[in-house]
């Protein structure tokens, strides 16, 4: 378990891996304490200003809400010298640690990565991924609160989405490398909802550059929106509006569609009408996020349950079903861009997120490659958080929270053949 974020950009061959993708981790880690089951306590601390999620785990999904607010409550003592610390399994090309802000987000384009920080320091951050580790530039609107970043993988633009400490005001960004702090266009969201605050998960940027999307709510009426941008200009394309709440968007190549995460349910958009293309009912809501491969053939649906749509040239079926008993697999779920590969990091929610697997898939016959199990002791509960994979599924990364006693790394970094490539176990 982490006290703060370290920005790590972990690479085992840098001349593959920058043709695949860089593996690049701000991690986010947050201590879990325990309470009553089934309900679970995460709290996130920087400098006097504190934020606790509440993780509940029902039969409809798992249920998180937030509370931000000032804390003098210190830190619990380190215990380093107690605990089993392994470093980088690799190669280290640069790391760069924050004294005050929490790494919440990172996202990688062909020279660059992008990082957005949250609460005391809240900003965006970019870094040359064959440089030391200093960033080139920072921005925020804010200086504190809550930011999400995407970049495209295969030009020069991202987006930037920020929301104040109160969660009452959402803004919107572009920027190239060479914006040197200043957004090329800003758009402010005329709505929002201070408990579902802005995250890496709300914003996508197509590969090629073009479009930018991104997901808002508004506590009021209840509704979220779905924002499409052209990325270049910030000229709202299209709003899409929906009771169902939204909790995350990701988009095909060309920016043609957006994958929405609502609630329980994935829905694909066509960027340029609004119309649905296709949705289906997931397996459980909350903490989950739904990725699609480049060409849109592919998308994954985590919940309770695991499941893989693909496209058979009319519709989309279901061509993978997994589950686990007691397991979630919403947050850590990841299909490589060619569509080949599928993955996931499903937690043990009845063993207090103590215990997990990372399962990985080939899309085409359905089977499992392989899996790799973990476990571990303590109250800092090791939830998974995040996973990626390169463009042809041959390499994946899976994050996780981290236990109290390092029982494993919180980044792992595997082949196809589910075999541990690289990992880091930050300290702390």
């Amino acid at each position: 378990m982490n006290t703060k974020q370290t920005t790590q950009s972990t690479i085992r061959n840098l001349r593959i891996l920058t043709g695949l993708f860089p593996i690049a981790v701000l991690a986010f880690v947050a201590l879990f304490v325990a309470a009553s089951p089934p309900t679970y306590v995460k709290t996130i601390r920087s400098a006097g200003l504190t934020r606790r999620a509440y993780m509940n785990v029902t039969p409809q999904g798992i249920i998180q809400s937030t509370h931000t607010g000032n804390s003098k409550v210190p830190p619990a003592a380190p215990r380093i010298a107690e605990r089993r610390v392994s470093g980088p399994l690799g190669t280290t090309v640069w790391q760069y640690d924050d004294p005050t802000a929490i790494a919440g987000g990172v996202s990688i384009d062909a020279n660059n990565v992008w990082g957005a920080w949250l609460l005391d320091g809240a900003r965006l951050t970019i870094q040359a991924i064959t440089g030391n580790g200093t960033p080139a530039w920072s921005f925020s609107s804010f200086g504190s609160g809550n930011s999400g970043v995407a970049a495209a993988k295969g030009a020069d633009r991202s987006g930037f989405m920020e929301s104040d400490a109160l969660g009452d005001s959402f803004l919107q960004h572009g920027f190239t490398s060479s914006s040197n702090g200043t957004p090329d266009w800003s758009f402010p969201y005329p709505v929002s909802d201070p408990n579902l605050p802005a995250n890496s998960q709300k914003v996508a940027v197509s590969r090629d550059g073009s479009s930018m999307a991104a997901v808002v709510s508004d506590s009021v009426t209840q509704d979220s929106t779905l924002y499409v941008f052209d990325a270049s200009t910030g000229t709202v394309t299209l709003t899409w509006k929906d009771p169902l709440r939204m909790d995350g968007v990701a988009l095909t190549d060309n920016g043609s569609m957006a994958l929405v995460t609502q609630d329980n349910q994935a829905t694909l958009v066509d960027t340029s009408t609004g119309n649905i293309v296709f949705s289906v009912a997931g397996s459980g809501a909350g903490s989950i996020f739904y990725p699609i491969s480049g060409d849109g053939s592919v998308f994954v649906v985590g919940g309770f349950n695991f499941d893989v749509y693909a496209f058979n040239g009319t519709t989309y079926t279901q061509v993978i079903h997994f589950t686990q008993a007691n397991f979630w697999f919403g947050e850590a779920s990841t299909v490589s861009h060619d569509g080949s590969t599928v993955g996931t990091f499903g937690g043990d929610y009845a063993d207090g997120w103590l215990s997990g697997e990372v399962y990985l898939f080939d899309v085409p016959s359905g089977n499992m490659l392989g899996s790799y199990p973990v476990s571990g002791t303590g109250v800092y509960q090791g939830t998974p958080s995040g996973a990626a994979s390169s463009d042809n599924g041959t390499v994946m990364a899976f994050a996780s929270w981290g236990t109290e006693f390092h029982d494993w790394p919180e980044v792992m970094v595997f082949n196809r053949s589910v075999e541990l490539l690289g990992q880091i176990d930050f300290p702390g």
